[in-house]
């Protein structure tokens, strides 16, 4: 699956290539983005078959999807991400088809990407976002990566589910493990 996220600035749009990938402000994190609405460690993205999930880490200024506060949430293709005050459009799409950041790279094209003049899109034209991305709604299916018992008490692989999510799932919000 691949996953980007489009700024609505104008911002290349970010690749996310992990499976595990912490978005902040500062260079330690996987993605850095120089806002100063993002905290240092702002949130977690978690790329599993099919699904994105993002997790806010304690932020200052908070993290929402679809214009709604969040601690945790699966994002779906086309929803709305803001990260303190930084806004993007979520892109997910099949390995075969070129994301958001392949069609930069290749300049113009015979077809505009982004509405131009009048022509408003599905978001009154504000955003100049292409169109929304191939995949529909992702389905989860159980399997060896992701066990229908996540806490492991009737089978399943609970240790590549907890590896998987241990950064989301935490107890009471008092410790997040990043590691």
């Amino acid at each position: 699956m691949k996953a980007e996220l489009v700024p609505d600035n104008g911002d290349p749009p970010i690749v996310i290539d992990r499976d595990l990938t912490v978005v902040g402000r500062r260079g330690f994190c996987d993605v850095t983005i120089d806002h100063p609405s993002l905290s240092k460690r702002h949130c977690v993205l978690v790329k599993t078959d099919g699904l994105l999930v993002v997790r806010d880490l304690g932020s200052t200024n908070g993290t929402k999807v679809k214009g709604q506060k969040i601690r945790w949430a699966a994002l779906l293709p086309d929803d709305r991400l803001t990260l303190g005050g930084y806004k993007m459009r979520v892109y997910l799409g099949p390995d075969s088809a070129p994301g958001p950041s392949e069609k930069a790279q290749r300049g113009p094209s015979s077809r505009a990407s982004k509405p131009t003049g009048g022509s408003k899109g599905r978001d009154g034209g504000a955003s100049g976002f292409a169109p929304p991305s191939p995949l529909g709604t992702p389905t989860i299916k159980p399997s060896a990566s992701w066990p229908v018992d996540p806490d492991g008490e009737g089978g399943g692989t609970s240790g590549s589910w907890r590896e998987q999510m241990g950064a989301l799932v935490d107890r009471d919000d008092l410790i997040i493990e990043l590691d």
